[in-house]
């Protein structure tokens, strides 16, 4: 009985992350200087304004390996370096099997009234490990 609550409070927990962030990220641009540390390669990051602060970052995935789960996570940046925005769950799979190509679209919002002049783009293999950026196994800035 204990084991329900909990998975429900997960699974309410992730619903509510994902109506939150809502649509994500960025304007047009090209990646700069990609790194990973993971067994994914990730390529034709494209950085794509919608308008009115809603941004999508589009890519293709190709793991090298099985994941039981991926999920991306984007921090903004000002022309000064700070920070403006996080959005923690841009995008997310279960079940990715190696060798099986991943278009993804992660979609997100920036609130404040200050333009994006830089995004990180990180790729974690765990639920919520965004606050942990030693954790990504894909990390990659594109400059707007």
């Amino acid at each position: 009985m204990k084991n329900k609550g909990i998975i429900t409070l997960t699974l309410l927990l992730v619903v509510g992350v994902v109506l939150f962030s809502g649509c994500t990220d960025s304007g047009s641009s090209t990646e700069a200087g990609a790194e990973s540390r993971s067994n994914l390669k990730v390529s034709d990051v494209e950085v794509v304004s919608e308008g009115y602060g809603m941004y999508k970052i589009k890519a293709t995935i190709m793991p090298e390996k099985d994941y039981s789960y991926l999920e991306m996570v984007l921090i903004w940046y000002d022309d000064s370096g700070a920070v403006i925005d996080k959005n923690p769950l841009a995008w997310n799979i279960n079940d990715v099997k190696s060798g099986q190509a991943l278009k993804i679209t992660g979609t997100g919002i920036l609130t404040g009234d200050e333009a994006p002049a830089k995004v990180d783009i990180l790729i974690f293999d765990s639920v919520f490990s965004g606050g942990d950026e030693s954790g990504a196994i894909y990390k990659s800035s594109v400059t707007l």
